[in-house]
């Protein structure tokens, strides 16, 4: 593209007001005139024309050249500025929050990403910008060092012929001065030569014949040399300042162009920020508005009333206690027990194999023996006869319901005073207490030894353990009446029907706010745990979740599934080198764990190999499975708490020997 080519393009069509350039016309008019003045045309017909239209080319293309790599710049920190900005702002407050103070901050920030798109398009005027000045400079410098060439190339050649014919003169000059010393010499007498004597006519005679030559050829040399001259300074040394003079105007003129781009682009971009952030009446809300529609009291008045809602109004340590005298204490007067419900527990009696947490709801019916005929029903949904009996396994005692009721059940029903607000009466019964009525009659052996602490349900009367997190394994089994806690058996029932194929199940966290909200729900009230149970149109999020809340249950425990009693002998363990010793020695270990621990690991384990089955589908193998489980399950090494591979390789050994170790399912 020529030098004119690219003025006319990068020139913006201005009609009229302050950017119109009618009003230059007179000065560029004054500019031509002074271009004829007599001493700049002195100048321009002079030797030194073209060396000083030269220099002054070349300080315009250093200026193109400065211009150029400034909007460069320019470009390139704008571009990065507007793109940071249209990603950055999406990561704060990237939705609407509960509350218009979140909203608000929302909206405003919306308008970074509007400036952004802004500032884009006057990223990519300056990008067009660079690209005619990067073609106008390498035209101009191209046409430059051309005439550069040419000038000297005419130059020297004018000077050699000024060369050659001085030195024709000069030996022209040189023989007239040998002949006029020539003619002081004595006639007679002879020159001594190579060929011979010579008189003095015949060296004057020699003389002048090369006197001749050299005449004619110094004169052939002025002719041409001053011929040559005159060629230059009329015809070629015009024409190259011309054009190099045009050069220089077409170039500065092509930069003022392009610089009365620069501030029109640089206004739009004011301009349009502006009305992006301010815009014009009848349009959308400026960004103040935004700003201002915060409305804080209603907000808290929002709030206040959702949580009065979802949330109890009582703390349980100011419900005052209930005065009851124990039953051995009452003499008289105490009323007959009506005949319930013979019930053994099924806590601590389980024997292996029957407890399953493969493709099985904790909320799906369960099967209930048919009754004696001495037995009656229980009266009032969740709440018990005042003769209901649990026999447990440990000790085959019978145990009156009242010694699990809550400090606001009283034997009589409806006797309790009224409290008013901290009316312990007004709280509901726990999920194991509404179900225990309902729970398996199974009386069964079992070849495995109970812990000492597993002996039976010793749940002290009037007490109720809501909490399900950060609760002692054992605790929460007498709470359930069941070994297998109802957390764990409903996500792995989640998991395996709906998760065993999404990649990552394990290894991709939830959201942290919904695994914490999800897990005060179910500490509030444990039959919050239906809330896990996806809808019809759930996303993998909804997995994710049950999943991240699963690690969160095991992480939470007091003492890891495998107890930190174990950890020395777990180090034992893993220094053997024998494989099937190592087996045989972990099977020992898993033996020893109480009923809770040793039927929460099964159920655990079988459900991670049904994950590790469908590898090549979650992309969940042996090794991710152990890093994930292993801190979570395994105790810390007693030499060194950080040593997470004594925790991998202990998780390695269990997923080896669980076909051993536990029955199938």
């Amino acid at each position: 593209m020529s030098a004119r080519a690219g003025r006319d393009a990068g020139a913006p069509r201005v009609t009229g007001g302050r950017n119109s350039t009618d009003g230059k016309s007179g000065a560029g008019a004054g500019s031509s005139e002074q271009l004829n003045s007599p001493t700049i045309q002195k100048l321009m017909q002079s030797d030194a024309s073209t060396t000083a239209l030269l220099e002054r080319l070349k300080m315009s293309l250093v200026t193109c050249v400065e211009f150029t790599k400034f909007i460069r710049k320019k470009y390139l920190l704008e571009e990065g500025h507007a793109q940071e900005m249209g990603k950055a702002y999406r990561n704060f407050f990237p939705e609407g929050g509960e509350c218009s103070l979140q909203d608000s901050i929302h909206k405003v920030l919306e308008y970074d990403g509007k400036l952004a798109q802004v500032k884009l398009s006057y990223v990519a005027a300056l990008q067009k910008m660079y690209d005619e000045l990067t073609s106008l400079l390498a035209s101009i410098t191209k046409m430059r060092k051309s005439l550069k060439e040419s000038s000297r190339r005419l130059e020297k050649e004018v000077a050699d012929a000024i060369h050659s014919a001085e030195k024709a003169k000069a030996r022209y000059m040189s023989l007239c001065m040998d002949w006029e010393k020539l003619k002081l010499v004595d006639p007679a007498k002879t020159k001594l030569t190579l060929r011979g004597s010579k008189t003095t006519r015949e060296q004057e005679e020699d003389l002048l014949r090369k006197i001749d030559n050299a005449d004619m050829d110094y004169k052939q040399k002025v002719d041409h040399s001053t011929s040559l001259r005159n060629t230059y300074v009329t015809k070629e040394r015009p024409k190259i300042v011309t054009e190099l003079k045009d050069l220089i105007l077409e170039l500065d003129t092509a930069i003022s162009i392009q610089l009365q781009k620069y501030t029109i682009w640089t206004e739009n971009l004011i301009l349009n920020s502006g009305v992006t952030i301010i815009p014009f009446e009848g349009s959308a809300g400026s960004m103040k508005d935004k700003a201002a529609s915060v409305n804080a009291p209603q907000d808290l008045f929002e709030y206040l009333e959702a949580y009065c809602k979802n949330n109890d109004l009582m703390k349980k340590n100011l419900v005052p206690v209930d005065y009851r005298k124990h039953p051995s204490m009452i003499k008289h007067n105490a009323p007959p027990h009506p005949s319930g419900i013979g019930m053994q527990s099924t806590f601590g009696n389980h024997p292996k194999g029957s407890v399953s947490t493969a493709n099985e709801s904790p909320f799906e019916a369960k099967h209930t023996p048919p009754t004696t005929p001495n037995s009656t029903k229980v009266s009032g949904g969740s709440g018990y006869s005042s003769g209901t009996v649990v026999t447990t396994p440990g000790n085959n005692k019978k145990k009156t319901m009242m010694d699990v009721l809550t400090p606001g059940q009283d034997k009589q029903g409806s006797n309790n005073p009224s409290f008013g607000t901290l009316d312990p009466g007004s709280r509901r019964p726990g999920p194991g207490q509404s179900n225990l009525a309902n729970s398996i009659a199974v009386s069964l052996g079992t070849d495995r030894p109970k812990s000492k602490d597993e002996a039976g349900p010793v749940i002290p009367a009037g007490s109720r353990l809501t909490k399900t997190f950060s609760v002692p394994l054992e605790h929460l089994a007498e709470y359930e009446q069941d070994l297998v806690p109802a957390i764990v058996r409903q996500c792995i029932y989640i998991i395996d029907k709906y998760g065993l194929y999404l990649e990552g199940i394990y290894r991709r966290s939830a959201n942290v706010l919904e695994v914490s909200r999800l897990k005060e729900e179910i500490d509030r009230d444990p039959s919050n745990i239906s809330m896990l149970l996806p809808s019809k149109n759930y996303t993998d999020s909804d997995i994710y979740l049950v999943s991240s809340l699963l690690k969160t249950f095991f992480a939470s425990l007091p003492d890891p599934l495998l107890p930190s009693s174990m950890a020395a002998e777990i180090k034992t363990c893993l220094s053997i080198e024998n494989p099937v010793t190592r087996k045989n020695f972990m099977h020992g270990l898993i033996y020893k764990l109480p009923d809770c621990q040793y039927w929460t690991m099964r159920a655990l384990i079988f459900h991670l190999k049904r994950v590790l089955d469908r590898q090549d589908k979650n992309r969940m193998n042996l090794k991710a499975l152990c890093i994930i489980w292993g801190p979570t399950l395994v105790p810390p090494s007693e030499d060194d708490i950080n040593d997470v591979n004594y925790q991998i390789n202990t998780m390695e050994v269990l997923f080896d020997v669980a076909d051993q170790a536990f029955e199938p399912e």
